[in-house]
């Protein structure tokens, strides 16, 4: 066989595969993420299992109470599985067992829409990769955390594959169901209305006395064996109520579990990048809604297809997360439309065309998860919004005790630090009551209650969240707390009274770690500077990977001159947070003090290209002054401008006084004319010599018309 007619007999082979090595290659390049902190309470969580041979039946990590209905453990096989595979290769190890989940699920996706269509049409085939390729994009932001929902999304397309196409299987689908109800037990909502979903084909046709299709005779017991295995989980009964009993409130505080209104599901962003993958979870959703009214319509439509659609519409306002749940129980209505698409033939086109259609489609969807992905990140893990420099503190300094935690790092902080330390409390909300976890998202953020709350549990450290600026004056009169340690996420106070030692040697006067990364130390006393350097080389010799510790300590060796050492920081912290802008922000300032101003630019464009929007000002700033040092006038006003709004009450003197100098000097002497005369009437007294300069300037610009 000649090389091009096994390409023409096997493109669609080819694009498939495309696809898959694609999305494999970037899922194997996508660490281990702490876009929540679940994974690791459940890594912990294994560890107790695998330890003690047994399951757990209270919060160990923890010196709260268990809520009235206990603990019952409807995740234990997932934990036990990440736990082993954690075990035999680390995070690299947890990395490829979340690509594989994720690749299998969107094979099976695929497998179930191709082996819906009857005919060899090639227009056909570009409607299943299309749809294949969005079902992928669609998954894609939950499928990047590894929890037990990923099993369970992957068990959901097996279920109808097996039914749907390869019912002579059909004796796997009570193994894989008691497989499911233990990985993901509070889940089971969800098999007992795929199974019952497929049982309505038996028991319906019974029910009005017609005849029974004879593959859901085949199917019937299998079935009924599956709806049965929700009872054997070490729980036994006491798992039936667990989906249906929340605490009260909870959905106010987990995003995922906020209701959603009807209007957010028409919601589109059509943008190439990664707005799509955000949007089209409800392209799907539409697709859907659409498909059952079609076949409907046209008497298409299957009675276990009726009760998958109202099940999933039931489900999909309850909260963020079902609309995953949604789009895949609905996945036989999108078989059905191929299958209908297959049927009435739609016009024929050439395998070439449909051949470049497939590529477009395949290119498109890897460029779309490639910008929602985002820039290249460390691997295995990303230390971003960890608190690792706390855990190493505390492991290393710390003599055990009692910690009161903000609870959403609490997966990671006791996994950390347990049996050493206890923890007030992780997310696994229905461990814990509702005024507990009350407790822990505002006791940080009220006086009396956070006194209270000590007082009450005895503890010893606070784990305050870094981002909490007003958290140093809260807890003046509170005890004799005082800071100790921080990192990028949390800053952790230690209780003179019970560590005396402890606050002694490391207790912080100089920095603030709410606020550090904001001073001014070009302008700032040299005494206090080398206070503040020597207490982060301090908490660098504990924990050296920092990024707000390192940050500091760049920016005072550049505000001290020694531009070489300030370089060795930012290339450190590139090193460490690949995907962050400040090493290459640092990187920029230091180059630019040694007027290697080509090398700046560099380093700032890849730092603007990492900023998140709050961040840009600065960037951008540092972006103006290097064009206007290398006499690229007009990109420097241009790039100010994108940041500073004249017409804005925000925008200060300084602000307008840049943006017409830089007006004028890029030539635009009309622009500039304009904004020095508006940075002249918000001039104050400390703005006089640059007053008098603005002045200057405009009375040799009289003939500029305005």
């Amino acid at each position: 066989m000649t090389r091009s007619r096994y390409f023409v007999q096997n493109w669609r082979r080819l694009s498939i595969l495309s696809l898959i090595i694609s999305l494999a290659w970037l899922q194997l390049h996508f660490p281990i993420v702490a876009l929540d902190f679940d994974l690791w309470y459940h890594l912990l969580g294994g560890s107790y299992i695998l330890n003690n041979h047994a399951l757990p039946d209270t919060a160990f990590f923890s010196y709260l109470k268990l809520n009235p209905g206990g603990w019952v453990d409807y995740y234990w096989l997932f934990q036990i599985i990440v736990e082993s595979v954690y075990r035999l290769g680390g995070f690299a190890a947890l990395v490829i067992l979340r690509s594989a989940l994720y690749l299998a699920t969107v094979w099976m996706l695929y497998a179930y829409l191709r082996d819906a269509e009857d005919v060899d049409d090639d227009g056909v085939y570009v409607f299943i990769l299309t749809l294949s390729c969005i079902y992928a994009l669609a998954l894609v932001p939950r499928d990047l955390i590894l929890r037990p929902h990923i099993i369970t999304y992957l068990f959901i397309v097996v279920y109808h594959f097996i039914v749907d196409k390869r019912p002579q299987w059909r004796w796997v689908l009570p193994v894989l169901a008691l497989v499911w109800t233990n990985v993901h037990g509070v889940e089971y909502p969800v098999l007992l209305l795929v199974g019952g979903a497929y049982l309505a084909e038996f028991f319906v046709p019974k029910l009005l006395r017609r005849p029974v299709p004879e593959v859901a005779r085949l199917l019937r017991w299998p079935l009924i064996l599956s709806l049965y295995a929700i009872l054997v989980t070490p729980a036994g009964f006491s798992l039936l109520v667990k989906p249906f009993s929340p605490p009260l409130f909870h959905e106010r505080v987990v995003n995922e579990l906020m209701p959603r209104e009807i209007g957010t599901f028409l919601l589109f962003s059509f943008n190439m990048g990664g707005n799509f993958v955000e949007t089209s979870g409800n392209v799907l959703v539409v697709f859907l809604v659409g498909a059952v009214a079609a076949l409907g319509w046209m008497r298409r439509l299957r009675v276990s297809r009726i009760v998958l659609f109202a099940g999933g519409l039931f489900l999909l306002p309850q909260s963020r997360r079902f609309s995953y749940e949604f789009i895949l129980l609905c996945l036989p209505l999108a078989g059905d439309v191929v299958g209908l698409l297959a049927e009435r033939r739609p016009r024929a086109i050439s395998w070439k065309t449909a051949l470049a259609a497939c590529m477009i489609v395949v290119a498109a969807s890897v460029w779309c998860l490639a910008d929602f992905m985002g820039h290249r990140q460390r691997f295995p893990v990303d230390l971003a919004r960890l608190p690792v420099g706390v855990c190493d503190f505390l492991m290393k300094e710390g003599p055990g005790g009692r910690i009161f935690n903000v609870p959403n790092p609490g997966g990671y902080l006791e996994w950390r630090l347990y049996p050493k330390y206890k923890i007030f409390m992780d997310m696994q909300t229905m461990l814990f009551s509702s005024f507990d976890l009350f407790t822990g998202i505002t006791g940080f953020g009220d006086k009396e209650l956070l006194r209270r709350t000590i007082a009450q549990y005895e503890t010893g450290f606070l784990a305050v969240d870094i981002q909490d600026k007003g958290f140093g004056k809260r807890i003046e009169g509170i005890g004799h707390f005082q800071p100790v340690f921080f990192d990028d996420a949390l800053v952790l106070y230690a209780d003179a009274d019970r560590y005396p030692d402890l606050v002694a040697r490391f207790k912080l006067t100089a920095l603030d770690p709410f606020t550090c990364v904001t001073e001014n130390y070009e302008g700032m006393d040299a005494g206090k500077r080398e206070a503040m350097l020597a207490e982060c080389r301090r908490m660098q010799a504990v924990s050296p990977d920092g990024l707000i510790v390192d940050t500091v300590v760049a920016k005072i060796l550049l505000a001290k001159g020694e531009t070489g050492e300030a370089a060795k920081v930012a290339v450190r912290l590139m090193e460490i947070y690949p995907n962050r802008y400040m090493g290459y922000a640092l990187a920029g300032l230091a180059a630019f003090k040694e007027e290697r101003y080509a090398d700046a630019l560099a380093r700032n464009q890849e730092a603007l290209a990492r900023a998140m929007p709050g961040e840009r000002p600065l960037v951008v700033r540092n972006l103006y002054a290097t064009y206007a040092r290398l006499k690229e006038f007009g990109k420097a006003y241009e790039t100010l401008s994108s940041v500073i709004n004249p017409m804005s009450t925000s925008s200060s003197f300084t602000d307008l006084y840049d943006l017409g100098m830089a007006a004028v000097a890029a030539g635009k002497a009309r622009e500039g004319k304009l904004l020095l005369t508006m940075a002249q009437a918000k001039a104050s007294d400390k703005d006089v010599e640059k007053s008098k300069e603005i002045a200057s300037l405009l009375g040799m610009m009289q003939e500029v018309p305005d």
